[in-house]
């Protein structure tokens, strides 16, 4: 394993962590029309899932390029019931965790974008479409983010815990569309998943864990996420 990532590694871990949270600032300027998305969520989700795919891809191939070895990015499970276990145990911390910010968030005053939850499935069969989106979601930002971001930061400057601090700042910012109640949310949830990354060496018990979390909330846990939160929601499309 090569004790520095090469320019070119380098290179491409500074623009996925700048680039990803750009994109979304840009994306949050010019706006989208949620309630034309949410009448066609399931377009939606493949659209995701395919940009989702195409940067798992280019972060593999980048890492096949420049000889980074498969372990050096977690990927690696010496054993497979502990790890499932672990993954559990993270989906149930991140999950307290979300309630907690969005609960402080209430307190606080704080309103955020009802983006989130008109985006959320409300059938069977998008339900089944948005656990396959959990799925990849869970692969792809966990091996670009706490695989080869966190193991190009922490390498390079070789304190993995500034490693830790930088991608869950990245993965925060790239949720900017949620507004600042969302972003804390999702920096909290890549602390948790990056230092689960770090103590277990391996990426296993991160993607359960985002899996289980997205899928917790997406089949119905946001009804009781923002219960009696006020929150700046558009009116849902008629069916």
């Amino acid at each position: 394993m090569p004790e520095t990532p090469t320019p070119i590694a380098a290179a491409y871990a500074v623009l996925l962590l700048i680039g990803m949270p750009l994109l979304a600032a840009l994306d949050a300027r010019r706006g989208a029309d949620l309630a034309a998305a949410a009448k066609h969520r399931r377009l939606l989700y493949v659209s995701v899932g395919a940009s989702l795919v195409v940067l798992g891809l280019v972060t593999l191939g980048v890492a096949a390029w420049q000889n980074v070895p498969a372990a050096a990015l977690g990927w690696r499970v010496d054993a497979p019931p502990a790890a499932l276990l672990q993954g559990l145990g993270v989906a149930a911390v991140g999950l307290l965790a979300a309630w907690l910010i969005t609960a402080a968030a209430r307190i606080a005053g704080l309103r955020e974008t009802g983006a989130v939850l008109l985006l959320m499935p409300r059938n069977a069969s998008e339900k089944r479409w948005f656990l396959a989106l959990s799925g990849i979601a869970a692969v792809c930002e966990e091996y670009a983010y706490r695989g080869f971001g966190l193991w190009a930061v922490s390498a390079w400057t070789g304190n993995p815990w500034l490693g830790v601090a930088l991608v869950s700042v990245s993965f925060g910012l790239a949720h900017g569309y949620q507004k600042l109640v969302g972003v804390v949310r999702a920096t909290a949830l890549g602390v948790v998943l990056a230092v689960t990354v770090i103590w277990t060496d391996s990426l296993f018990p991160s993607i359960v864990g985002h899996f289980w979390i997205n899928a917790a909330i997406g089949l119905g846990g946001w009804r009781y996420l923002h219960a009696n939160f006020d929150v700046d929601e558009p009116d849902e499309p008629e069916t």
